[in-house]
């Protein structure tokens, strides 16, 4: 029901749909990758960012995180009210092969992959949520981790790491999105 006040925001064209627009704050700008603005205004209500953690690359699970707590900072900075959500593809192939000349035929370390996964997500949903926009700048409002095998060839696999009543969960990812759309946005409707 709560997505429907999205859907006929975006016909009436009181929200717009923009891909990779560069956002603006008082000292930065910044390429999002997708938002929902006000059509008048343009002012970001809702904003997601995407970010992709191939596991063999243990570090990028903390870089990733810091890309998290950068990109909330300056969607929060550009409007305090603004939802932003994150979404983490961890992709569990140990058979990807980055498609960089570098990386080519590179042999990696044998490790225990579902160790390495259900660290990763662990470290995900330990995110604070950010239920109010006087919360910390540096928090999402709503988190979605994504778990599938893609070694670059053959189409991609889900696989189902999270529990049912994850907060990070997909469906729990939208479910938050147009709630506090609802909350926050009521009058654009």
């Amino acid at each position: 029901m709560a997505s429907l006040k999205i859907n006929t925001a975006v016909r009436s064209e009181t929200l717009v749909v923009v891909q990779n627009p560069d956002i603006r704050t008082k000292v930065a700008e910044r390429s999002i990758d997708l938002v929902l603005s006000e059509g008048a205004t343009k002012l970001v209500c809702i904003a997601v960012e995407h970010k992709t953690i191939m596991t063999a690359h243990g570090k990028a699970r903390k870089n990733r995180y810091g890309d998290i707590i950068a990109y909330c900072n300056h969607m929060h900075n550009h409007r305090k009210e603004c939802i932003a959500g994150a979404i983490i593809v961890v992709n569990t192939s140990p058979l990807y092969e980055n498609p960089n000349g570098f990386a080519k035929g590179l042999v990696r370390p044998k490790f225990k992959m579902d160790k390495v996964v259900a660290d990763t997500v662990r470290i995900f949903s330990r995110i604070p949520l950010r239920e109010l926009p006087d919360e910390p700048n540096d928090q999402p409002e709503a988190l979605a981790v994504i778990v599938m095998n893609y070694d670059g060839t053959n189409p991609a696999l889900l696989e189902d790491y999270l529990p049912e009543e994850s907060q990070i969960r997909y469906d729990a990812f939208i479910e938050r999105i147009v709630r506090l759309y609802g909350e926050r946005f009521s009058l654009l409707r």
